[in-house]
Formats: C-alpha cells, structure tokens, sequence
C-alpha cells in the first residue's frame, strides 16, 4: 500500500502489488479505513487506466459496485464512453505530476455528475510509477451554485444599465475603493481603464460641486454606522460631456471594520426635466402676462367703439375666440409655432360653408406665437367686416389671401371680390385700429386697409423675425 495528498490537500490511497519492503499489516488496516470512510469517491489505476481500487464512496457516487468497476476502463465513466482514449492529463501524472481539474463524469444510470478531480502517481519502493491515484469529489452543488451566482449577477448588471445605477464601495481603513462596471461608464471609462481612487473620481466631479462632495465626505467620517447620506453631484467625463448622479452613501462597521459603502444613481433626465419644468413654468407666467394685457386691451378699446353692451359682447366674445382658436392652432404645434395657411383657414371656416369661397396662395410658412396671436384676430376682424358688409355677405364673394417673401419678410394681402358695392364708412372704429394700428404695431412696418370699389383691401409685411420655419 502507498499513501499521498492530491494538490488540493485531499487524501488518496491506491491498492498494488507491494514488495516486502509494504507497510505493515497495521498500517494497510489504517490507511484502508481513511479510503473507506472517506465521502469522496477514491480509486486506483494502473498504467493502462484500469480500475484497480473502488471505495463505497465511488460506489454512492457512480453507482457502480465494486466488482463491476474493477478491471475496468476509465471510459466506464466517460461522458462519450464509444469516443474514449486517455488524454494529455493521465500522461502528465504517469510523468509524476499532480493536477486537480474539473469536468463531469457518467454515473451508471447515464446521468452526468459534475466532480472535481485530483490525481497524482503511484510510485513502487524504487520510486518508479506504477499506477495513479485518483479522488473524486461531487461538485454539482458548488456548479449550481456559481452558476445561480452568475446569473444573479447578470441580472444585477443588467438592472444597474436598465437604471443607470453604479453600485460603489470604499474601506476607510486600507483606502480600497471598489467600482462596478457601471460606474466606469458613468464616468465616461471603459471598465478597468482607471484604477478606482477617491481622487480619480474627484477629478471627474464638476468644479462648481467639489466643496459639496468634500463636505459629504466629512460627513462620512464623522458619521454613526448606520448613517445615510446623499447629494447630488454634476460630472464632467473626458470626453467633455456632462452628467448628474445622486450620490448615495451609507457608513457600515462589520467585525471593527468601518466601510463605507453606495450607489451613484444617474439622474440627467430629471435635472434637464427640471429645466424643462422650469422653463415651461416662466414660459407660461410671460405667456399669461401677455395674453391678460391683449384681453384687457381688447376688452377697453371695444367697449370704447361699442355702441351698446350688446354690440360690446358680440365684437367681444368674437375677437376672444379668435384669440382661442390661434392659441388651440400653437398649442397642437407644442407651440413651435402656427401654420400660416392653418391659421387662416382657422379663423375664416366659422364664416363660410364652402371652402371654395377662400383662395389661397404663398408657400409653407409658419409664424411665432405672438405673430400667430395677432394676426389671428386680425383675420378675425377681416372676416367679420367681410361677412357683414363686404363679399362674405353675398353668396357670389370670394376671398384672396396671398403671400410671399420679399426681402426681409412676407408680404400678406386680403382682397375681396365679387362682394356688394363698397361704402365710405361714416366712422372708424376699433376693427380699424386693429387692422391698422395693432398690425403695424406688431410686425413693426406698416399696414394698409383700403375700401376699393371692388372691395376690401388689406396689406402688411411680416418681419422674418416672425417666421419660425417654412412648414413642413
């Protein structure tokens, strides 16, 4: 009998023909015992990969009895038994090495078993190697295991990209600091490019933040274990790019050890939300500041050309859904700004039943929000002086609205035609203002109405300033 260690520290035992130079009776007795008792499988072959030795372990684990292992071929317990011949490993320990690897085996009923394997020589009184010893031990549990392990931890990256959360730690004591992957990319690093430090991440830190983050590092190492802390920090990657984290930490104490460990959470969207939400908010204040002054004015230069509070509601409520229907056109548009053909059709439709009745040329255009607002009630006003005296009150009138640019603006113009003989009105009131003075005003040019014997003509340029784009 001759006993030895694998490399992994495991014991194995081989039976062979011994010389008179074997152990004693006692001593075989011994070392017989420790195979028997052993919970790994532990067995013998010869130098022809023949199974000599087969202990009950062996026997739990593949299934075979002893006395049908005996004698056998490794390829007993090959996971391809018709595709079997000894490898580069078995010459390696006839060559006196030992090696431990790891595979899977077949049992006797044909599953596969996943072991760890440690095998080393057999050597005679003269040294030379006259078998193998091998022992295997059942890993299917550990496998399972660092394959559950693995796949948690794919499912934990796969969280922290989905959330942009970079999961962080660092030991105040040896000063290692521990980044994931996606803390890295937070930074603008590939994984491992830099080594993780406090002061590599520092570097990264916007220098507007630096006191904040230096301030919640003392906190940390005043703080009682247990303690949370967070701030918001903007980074600033190599690339030049930019970024915001909230910077969560908590300070931990295990076995005397004080650590601290955290999560930078990612959170761009909502800082630029915030703007956005900021922004909307001042938008909207400017907007209802100037959208009270126009009602307000609207409401005091007609109550002053109304002749009866009658006459006030009519041309009132009026030029307020005119008012309505440009903001409905800017507010589909995300207030972008309004189609010019859109507009025009928006405010005339009320007025007639045939579309026919408004010709329309000039290209896709459209104008900014206070221009939209304007010229919405302008075309309102237009409209309704057309539909009581001008060429919307006969069935025979038609409407022509041109535009085009010229340099520096579009020139827009109303003309009416086939309408009833034009009168000189004996007064004017608030609709000329509008038509005159507040389009002059807003497009900061002139703006002409002129009451031709074929009808209505109304003219005005529209600053480039005005125009957002041409419409898509």
């Amino acid at each position: 009998m001759n006993a030895s260690t694998c490399s992994t520290g495991a014991p194995y035992l081989v039976a062979a023909a011994m010389t008179e130079s074997s152990p004693t009776e006692q001593t075989n007795a011994l070392l017989a015992a420790v195979v028997a008792s052993s919970m790994d499988a532990v067995f013998s072959i010869d130098t022809n990969a023949r199974i000599q030795t087969w202990n009950s372990a062996a026997e739990q684990l593949y299934g075979y009895m002893a006395a049908e292992a005996i004698g056998q071929s490794l390829k007993l317990l090959a996971p391809d038994p018709t595709n079997y011949a000894p490898g580069e490993r078995f010459l390696r320990v006839l060559q006196g090495e030992q090696i431990y690897f790891e595979t899977s085996r077949r049992r006797k009923d044909g599953s596969l078993v996943e072991v760890g394997i440690s095998s080393g020589p057999i050597r005679d009184p003269s040294g030379n190697v006259v078998g193998v010893s091998v022992v295997h031990r059942d890993i299917s549990e550990r496998k399972r295991s660092e394959r559950d392990l693995h796949e948690i931890h794919q499912w934990l990256e796969m969280a922290q990209e989905a959330g942009d959360v970079a999961p962080w730690a660092y030991d105040s004591e040896t000063g290692e600091v521990r980044w994931t992957k996606q803390l890295y990319r937070q930074l603008g690093y590939a994984p491992g490019e830099v080594t993780p430090s406090l002061s590599t991440f520092r570097e990264r830190v916007h220098p507007d933040n630096q006191v904040r983050l230096a301030d919640i590092r003392e906190k940390e190492k005043k703080a009682e274990p247990g303690t949370q802390l967070q701030v918001e920090l903007r980074l600033l990657r190599p690339n030049a790019s930019s970024s915001w984290i909230e910077r969560r930490s908590r300070v931990v104490e295990h076995q005397g050890r004080r650590h601290i460990t955290g999560v930078n959470v990612d959170i761009t969207q909502r800082k630029k939300q915030e703007d956005n939400l900021r922004f909307i908010m001042d938008e909207l204040s400017h907007r209802t500041k100037n959208l009270l002054s126009v009602v307000q004015a609207m409401a005091s230069q007609t109550a002053r050309y109304s002749e009866s509070y009658s006459d006030f509601e009519e041309r009132f409520l009026g030029r307020i859904r005119a008012l309505s229907q440009s903001h409905d056109l800017l507010v589909s548009q995300n207030w972008s700004g309004a189609p010019l053909l859109e507009l025009i059709f928006a405010q005339l439709m009320p007025f007639v039943e045939d579309q026919a009745r408004i010709q329309t040329t000039g290209p896709s255009i459209s104008l900014r929000a206070q221009a939209a607002q304007s010229l919405g009630i302008i075309l309102h006003e237009l409209a309704t002086n057309a539909s009581k005296y001008g060429a919307l009150s006969v069935p025979a009138g038609k409407i022509m609205i041109r535009w085009d640019f010229v340099p520096k603006s579009v020139r827009l113009s109303w003309r009416e035609r086939d309408g009833p003989a034009v009168k000189s009105p004996t007064h004017f009131g608030f609709g000329r203002t509008i038509l005159e003075r507040m389009a002059g005003d807003m497009f900061g040019g002139t703006a002409k109405l002129e009451l031709l014997p074929t009808g209505a003509h109304w003219s005005a340029s529209i600053p480039q300033s005005l125009i957002v784009k041409p419409a898509a």
